[in-house]
């Protein structure tokens, strides 16, 4: 998996595509299933821990985003670049 930087403008945008597209990060229940924050960053994650990983950090924020499928990460690029 390769780590991309994109602008943090589109966030909200760009974990729906993700849950929409990938795989969610929520349970049955309708709870975010993994998501963590600390004063550096806050993070998200797909129900299997590893299809994508979702970060925003940073002072001006920027989102990172890792996806293990290499043609979804393709499709996410062309979508948010």
């Amino acid at each position: 998996m390769r780590r991309h930087q994109l602008p943090y403008k589109y966030h909200k945008e760009m974990l729906r595509w993700l849950e929409d597209n990938v795989q969610p990060n929520r349970n049955k229940n309708g709870d975010k299933h993994a998501s963590s924050s600390v004063s550096q960053f806050i993070e998200w994650r797909s129900l299997d821990m590893t299809s994508w990983v979702f970060r925003v950090a940073g002072n001006p924020p920027k989102c990172y985003v890792e996806i293990a499928d290499e043609q979804k990460e393709i499709m996410f690029l062309l979508r948010w670049s």
